[in-house]
């Protein structure tokens, strides 16, 4: 069996409102002279042009003729041929064809790909959703994730602008108060907290959320310093924290998990470098007793790819889901079964999904959307940008 096409697409997610973009999902779709194809996500927040060019331009032409199911030996030749190592282009691109690969050989071989990967450690795989339906206030969101059958949530800290000091950190343990109200005691929650907090701002609110029982709190402070990432986790034992999804490859994990920055870490699988790579990364951190939650707010070959990833994944935690309809659903001919807050393991060929490919260009590509709502920006209120 040969590769004989590498084909990536953009669908322009609409808004609740259908008006305007609001989230880019790349899909790639690697077809083969035996008739098989398989998908992936290359999925990110911005780039989306360029990481198109590097599936279709930079990577295509080394692949075609090549068999699929040597993922490793791809993945290698995906990883060394243009000499330049990392970057989120790149290691995206490589990701959503490593699917693709993966879902091409569990086709071929008629095995779910997490048998491949050494066959399953759990019965199913749980989920967590964030507050983005728009269905009102954060008590709604937590109402309707409750009917859906979801046991665990994470939230956000606003604003954007903000005097990041410690006045400002009583409001936000506030705020982390009121969740916790909102939820009940027997829900498992996680804050986000986007790397904002100077120390001194984040060492008061850690203090001040101790009573509320998190799950974990993410990338409580800048995550280009891991070390201050160690300080935050030595000096607050009782609540764990979590930070990676900015990350990709084994390497980049590396001085993390040597320095102990973190109790959980969170590749993201359609960055990092793909479902092989996320297995190495897990590997090495569970050889420090390190917990694997991976990111993954974005479309259904990503939440697919990572449900075989965690469904043979030792020192697997909870996964990210983004629900996103009526996209999410629509976009698929094939899908997972996700029931009560979890996904149960799929039987199917490959990673059990299939997607309606001539839909995807009924959203194309809007080079002048309005993208605002991926501004990661938290601006000081001088005017400056705070160090995120």
């Amino acid at each position: 069996m040969k590769i004989t096409d590498i084909t990536a697409k953009i669908f322009a997610v609409p808004n609740k409102e259908g008006r305007t973009t609001s989230r880019n999902w790349i899909f790639v779709r690697i077809d083969t002279d035996e008739g098989l194809y398989g998908y992936g996500e290359a999925t990110t927040e911005w780039f989306d042009m360029s990481v198109v060019a590097a599936i279709t331009q930079d990577i295509r032409p080394y692949l075609i003729g090549e068999d699929p199911t040597r993922i490793e030996y791809l993945w290698q030749r995906m990883q060394r041929l243009l000499w330049w190592r990392g970057g989120v282009v790149q290691t995206s691109a490589m990701s959503g064809i490593d699917h693709a690969l993966w879902d091409i050989t569990g086709k071929a071989y008629g095995q779910p790909v997490y048998k491949l990967l050494g066959g399953a450690v759990r019965d199913h795989v749980q989920l967590y959703p964030r507050p983005d339906l728009g269905v009102g206030g954060l008590k709604e969101e937590i109402a309707q994730m409750k009917v859906e059958g979801f046991t665990a949530c994470k939230a956000g800290i606003p604003p954007r602008t903000a005097p990041f000091n410690l006045q400002h950190a009583e409001q936000h343990i506030e705020k982390v108060r009121e969740f916790r109200e909102l939820a009940g005691p027997d829900m498992e929650l996680m804050l986000d907290i986007g790397g904002v907090m100077p120390k001194p701002m984040a060492a008061k609110f850690m203090a001040g959320i101790e009573p509320f029982n998190m799950l974990f709190v993410e990338e409580l402070v800048c995550a280009d310093t891991p070390r201050d990432l160690k300080l935050m986790r030595e000096s607050f034992p009782s609540i764990a924290i979590a930070a990676g999804e900015r990350v990709v490859t084994r390497w980049g994990f590396r001085e993390w998990l040597e320095i102990g920055a973190v109790d959980v870490i969170q590749p993201d699988i359609s960055h990092c470098g793909g479902i092989s790579e996320i297995m190495k990364i897990a590997n090495m951190a569970e050889t420090y007793n390190v917990r694997v939650a991976p990111h993954g707010p974005y479309g259904p070959v990503n939440k697919a790819a990572g449900v075989h990833a965690a469904a043979a994944m030792p020192n697997f935690l909870i996964l990210e889901h983004c629900r996103m309809p009526p996209y999410y659903d629509d976009v698929q001919t094939q899908a997972l079964t996700i029931k009560d807050g979890h996904v149960e393991l799929p039987t199917a060929p490959g990673l059990g999904v299939d997607l309606d490919w001539d839909l995807i260009d009924k959203y194309p590509f809007d080079p002048d959307r309005d993208m605002s709502y991926l501004d990661r920006r938290y601006t000081r209120a001088d005017g400056s940008e705070a160090l995120v």
